[in-house]
């Protein structure tokens, strides 16, 4: 008699199949922090990339102009510049527009010169090989913003849709908040920009303008350490202790020989975001970043920027001044010899702030 085999089966059980998709969701989640990490890595380095084109374009600037590109004021007041003394880190006397404006040619037509109210980055144009966007710019470099606003806030069509672009040099691909963006002073602001707002390009990167505070100190913070004792702050003076703040004009920008703590020692430009409302890529206000807060500080998480002061109030804005970066651990700077650093979050203040002051002959703590 014949027998007859009984075929066996070929699928997987239910319990087979559930150990399957328990294996591949374990690879999965042993593979996901791999690839995002791996990510970050290119993200970070195209950063590094950006930042680095930046900075060679201000030295190059320097290296062709005899100085670092400089930045002319948005301010409409009638003192817009501080005397200032850097020997003893001390502010003087207001100075008035006559006086603050004297070097500036009238402007077309013969209309009263004075700042346009562009920033050092839209003067590096030309070596970011963005030279069709910076003949756009060029008229009204020679314009004045503040009350006249025939400068980079002139309501002129071509001039408003050459202030929207992009340039993918000075994005970073960590920063979600990359523009352009109708968010940012003082683009913002109506008081400054007719018809505001107005979109335009952000920057990632921004100008070194050193240690000191931005209108008052943090009172979350201790005077002495993070700022000086008394208080000193430039950004708005006729000298400043970094390499680029909002009245560089006045003495015509900083020369190399005047970096003696080191070029390869001293900051240059160095990552931020345009998360704090304040990096319109050409605004001579949106351009640069101070030392004297916390690198990286959260300061969505302090008591002054919450609620309805955010990024905004009165008592927020002097908070928000300082470099940041959405890379794990710390944030990439340039130097001023074009070489580009990671500083981790955990650098002694001290340090940091010595690192940012291109004179001040601090001796480093190890």
């Amino acid at each position: 008699m014949k027998r007859t085999r009984t075929p066996s089966p070929t699928g997987f059980t239910l319990v087979e199949l559930l150990v399957v998709i328990a294996i591949i969701g374990i690879l999965i989640s042993l593979l996901l922090p791999a690839v995002q990490s791996a990510r970050e890595a290119a993200r970070r380095a195209n950063c590094v990339a950006n930042l680095k084109n930046v900075a060679l374009a201000a030295i190059n600037h320097h290296d062709q102009m005899g100085h670092f590109p400089v930045d002319e004021d948005y301010y409409a007041g009638t003192t817009p510049l501080r005397e200032i003394n850097l020997a003893d880190r001390t502010a003087g006397r207001w100075i008035g527009i006559a006086e603050a404006y004297r070097k500036f040619p009238a402007g077309p037509g013969g209309a009263p010169g004075g700042p346009d109210g562009g920033g050092w980055i839209v003067r590096v144009l030309p070596y970011l090989e963005e030279q069709p966007l910076m003949d756009v710019f060029a008229p009204f470099l020679e314009g004045r913003w503040p009350v006249l606003r025939t400068g980079l806030n002139a309501n002129d069509p071509a001039l408003r849709n050459a202030l929207a672009q992009q340039p993918a040099v000075l994005n970073c691909p960590s920063d979600e908040f990359i523009g352009p963006r109708t968010d940012q002073f003082p683009f913002s602001s109506s008081a400054n920009v007719v018809g505001a707002p107005a979109l335009v390009a952000t920057t990632s990167y921004k100008g070194n303008a050193g240690d000191g505070d931005f209108e008052q100190p943090s009172p979350e913070n201790p005077i002495g350490f993070w700022t000086y004792d008394p208080s000193f702050r430039c950004y708005n003076g006729t000298d400043c202790v970094g390499m680029f703040w909002r009245t560089t004009y006045y003495k015509g920008g900083v020369k190399m020989r005047q970096v003696t703590d080191g070029t390869s020692k001293t900051f240059l430009v160095g990552e931020a975001s345009p998360l704090d409302n304040n990096s319109a890529a050409w605004s001579s206000d949106g351009d640069w970043a101070i030392t004297g807060i916390e690198l990286n500080w959260n300061y969505q998480e302090s008591g002054f920027c919450t609620g309805t002061n955010g990024t905004g109030g009165r008592d927020c804005w002097p908070r928000i001044r300082g470099f940041r970066s959405f890379h794990p651990g710390g944030v990439n700077f340039a130097m001023v010899d074009g070489s580009v650093s990671f500083i981790t979050n955990n650098i002694d203040h001290l340090n940091y702030r010595a690192m940012s002051t291109r004179e001040g002959g601090e001796i480093e703590l190890q």
